[in-house]
């Protein structure tokens, strides 16, 4: 009878001692088989509710809605030529002023279908890139208002942290184009320094700050009726565009490395990016100029879109490196895209799992430039690839973080232990500055400072909000810890 007693005692003590470890361990399978047998509409629900930490690919003028677009065109009093492009004015005989689509239901339908590409219009690449230069003309200018409504969105889709790729209009790629590329990495970066591109990386600055003030005015940031979106934390990549001339290319890598390596630049990296089939010549190049560049800017951040490609755009040469070479040579330390991984080495999946690349996957964006199937989510979750899903070119993709998992949970099967993953994977890998809450982020092991703190679930030492206070991705990464346990407590 005694030892009865002592037994039940001791068990009564370690119910005590973890209470919240025991019950987090009980909810999972609940959760789990929620998740699992839910339709389709219940799982967007659910996803809805979904803490989802980062959208790490989000393109500024992608962004932008066609009703948007449409209510800036005719502000601006642009003109639509006969390839549904718009176009300064005055308007020409044959081309439409921009102020008819505000007055015009028919045509307003019709711009809405040409400047939107949604699932239903499956798969185009072509129209895909050609759409969204046509309406260029109209988001540039209007950069706030889009950070804006990125915010208040995400806000409402319960994500904490965003990425946004911006181009700012700040001359690099006019510098660049000048003075040209001659072959030789040191030359060219004498020339650019000799010709004022220290200048172009202080308007960069300031261009950002302006789109930051604009975007808190417009959220009522600071104000008794602020909108939730002035709560999402907003990292910048400075957009570099592959397509262009190589002296525009490299201009704009050191502008990019430059900002990205100034603490208060709000830039947290660089990001390649535009349509690689069409830069394929280049490709080598390009990452050898982030090789010499990204030596002098050690501390700067890069992301590279690659493996964008299928048999049908690129030879099974190009089909074979892409990826490898923007990790082994271009120092990328995200990778967009990836989805022609099964061409090149068999055991590279391995070796970026182990060099801890994060693979950065947008559902839609795929679907609309290669087709259905073609991303690697499920193989890189395999070999324990750190993967984050994103909505990219959300306005054009008319979609939202939320549909993107959805998409994603149903074309490769995935868990909700699975989006779970994703979505801490999301911050634990973003350019957010400062250490991470955890110590080993394979198994979420966290930091010695918030060890008790994490698994309890509330704040027990002075140790561990210093430590968060200290480091902003930590402090995020425990916000949405505790944004999890209350989300699952539902279930």
């Amino acid at each position: 009878m005694k030892t009865a007693l002592l037994f039940l005692s001791f068990l009564s003590c370690l119910i005590c001692t973890f209470p919240a470890s025991a019950k987090h361990l009980q909810r999972k399978p609940r959760i789990d088989q929620y998740f699992a047998s839910a339709s389709p509409d219940e799982k967007l629900a659910f996803l809805f509710a979904m803490p989802k930490g980062a959208d790490l690919d989000m393109e500024i003028s992608g962004s932008a809605y066609a009703e948007s677009i449409m209510a800036s065109a005719a502000k601006k009093g642009l003109c639509l030529d006969n390839t549904l492009a718009l176009q300064a004015p005055p308007c020409k005989e044959d081309q439409i002023p921009a102020s008819k689509l505000l007055s015009d239901p028919v045509l307003q339908r019709h711009m809405l279908d040409a400047w939107s590409f949604p699932e239903s219009q499956g798969t185009d690449r072509d129209r895909f890139f050609r759409t969204l230069g046509r309406f260029a003309m109209a988001t540039h200018g209007m950069e706030g208002e889009l950070l804006a409504k990125m915010a208040s969105r995400a806000a409402r889709d319960h994500v904490m942290y965003l990425e946004v790729e911006v181009e700012p209009d700040d001359g690099a790629d006019a510098l660049g184009k000048r003075l040209g590329w001659d072959g030789h990495f040191v030359n060219t970066l004498h020339n650019l320094q000799n010709n004022g591109i220290s200048k172009i990386v202080q308007s960069a600055t300031k261009t950002i700050k302006d789109f930051e003030s604009e975007k808190n005015k417009r959220l009522k940031c600071g104000m008794q009726d602020a909108d939730p979106g002035c709560m999402v934390a907003i990292g910048y990549l400075y957009g570099i565009d592959r397509t262009a001339l190589p002296g525009e290319v490299f201009a704009k890598m050191e502008t990019g490395l430059e900002l990205a390596s100034m603490p208060n630049s709000g830039f947290s990296g660089i990001l390649l990016k535009g349509e690689e089939d069409q830069a394929v010549k280049d490709f080598n190049l390009h990452m050898q100029m982030l090789d010499f560049l990204k030596n002098l800017h050690p501390k700067a951040h890069v992301a590279v879109n690659a493996g964008e490609l299928t048999p049908e755009l690129a030879t099974p040469e190009d089909l074979s490196f892409h990826v490898s070479e923007a990790v082994m040579l271009g120092h990328a330390q995200r990778i967009g895209s990836g989805s022609d991984i099964m061409f090149e080495v068999p055991d590279l999946p391995g070796k970026l799992a182990k060099m801890k690349v994060l693979v950065d996957i947008c559902p839609s964006r795929i679907r609309a430039v290669l087709g259905d199937g073609s991303d690697a989510l499920r193989l890189y979750l395999k070999h324990g690839v750190p993967v984050a899903i994103s909505s990219c070119d959300g306005g054009l993709l008319r979609s939202e973080l939320s549909p993107e998992y959805l998409k994603a949970s149903t074309l490769d099967d995935l868990s909700y232990e699975n989006l779970k993953r994703i979505a801490r994977d999301s911050l634990e890998h973003s350019f957010l500055p400062g250490r991470s809450l955890w110590v080993n982020a394979e198994k979420f092991t966290p930091v010695r400072q918030c060890e008790r703190d994490v698994i309890v679930g509330r704040m027990l030492n002075s140790f561990c909000q210093d430590y968060l206070e200290a480091n902003r991705k930590a402090k995020l990464e425990w916000q949405l810890e505790t944004e999890f346990k209350a989300f699952e407590k539902r279930y």
